[in-house]
């Protein structure tokens, strides 16, 4: 069986470090790291990730919510958010077909390769269901 590949995309440099250093701690091969929608968009269409893991507040001009509905449209790709904002608000407008998880912040190793484990499962099994 082929590693799962991820895709990163948060724009906080440190944070970034840190799931790059956790991805590769859980053997996952990271296809890449993105700070803003638009280039996540591209990566999606050159390096088809499995699982996107997707901060709500990006930079630029679209959110991580509007770049995972873009990603759906485009792609089908499951999207695990990361966030510390746990407003209802902000839950109920990232919660779309391909919302296959929250994480909330401060992120842990074991956390993480749990919730791609089932983003990528739950995925798999809503495609052979529909």
């Amino acid at each position: 069986m082929s590693k799962k590949k991820i895709l990163i995309v948060e724009d906080d440099k440190m944070l970034c470090a840190i799931f790059e250093m956790f991805i590769m701690e859980l053997e996952y091969e990271l296809v890449g790291i993105s700070q803003n929608g638009k280039e996540a968009l591209k990566i999606c269409g050159i390096n088809k990730p499995d699982v996107i893991l997707m901060d709500i507040y990006l930079d630029g001009k679209i959110t991580g919510i509007e770049t995972a509905k873009l990603i759906y449209e485009k792609y089908d790709i499951p999207v695990i958010f990361i966030t510390s904002d746990i407003k209802e608000k902000t839950i109920r407008e990232a919660t779309y077909k391909n919302t296959y998880g929250f994480l909330m912040k401060p992120i842990y190793k074991s956390s993480l390769g749990v919730a791609i484990e089932f983003a990528y499962s739950k995925h798999l099994f809503d495609k052979k269901s529909a």
